[in-house]
């Protein structure tokens, strides 16, 4: 099992601790946020000294994230911090494309949850839902199909 293996392994359990904190609490734990981060920023340094990734494919991965800070910031928090947050750690690993490919999974498939949710009226549409499981949706259809 080569190093970018193990990362996308590490990915998918650190996504799969904040999907269940997302669902528990609807919030992420600064500290897991910062872990993923250093952790991953570790991993990606050692992988671009053995020429596996370089720092743009990096940057550009997370400029995904970047944008929807952004957008929380300009809508107030409609869009979790954190979610922006985990989009610049999986685009650390994956790169602006395969994120991008990502964000867009997991934004039709919590749209499908959503209108789901009202046709049956289990949920009204002030209800917040936790988007960390969506990515982690998102990151297995982009591992297993992209």
């Amino acid at each position: 099992m080569n190093q970018l293996h193990i990362t996308y392994t590490i990915l998918f359990l650190w996504l799969l601790l904040c999907s269940i904190q997302d669902i528990k609490k609807k919030k992420i734990n600064i500290y897991l946020i910062l872990a993923g981060l250093a952790g991953f920023f570790v991993l990606l340094i050692s992988m671009t000294w053995n020429g596996e990734f370089n720092f743009l494919f990096c940057l550009g991965g997370m400029s995904l994230g970047l944008i929807l800070l952004c957008l929380s910031f300009i809508t107030k928090g409609q869009i979790g911090t954190g979610d922006g947050l985990i989009v610049c750690i999986t685009g650390l690993c994956l790169g602006f494309s395969r994120n991008a490919m990502l964000l867009a999974v997991s934004l039709l498939a919590s749209a499908i949850f959503s209108i789901v949710l009202l046709t049956f009226k289990l949920a009204g549409r002030k209800k917040t839902i936790p988007f960390v499981p969506f990515l982690l949706i998102g990151y297995m259809g982009v591992l297993f199909f992209g």
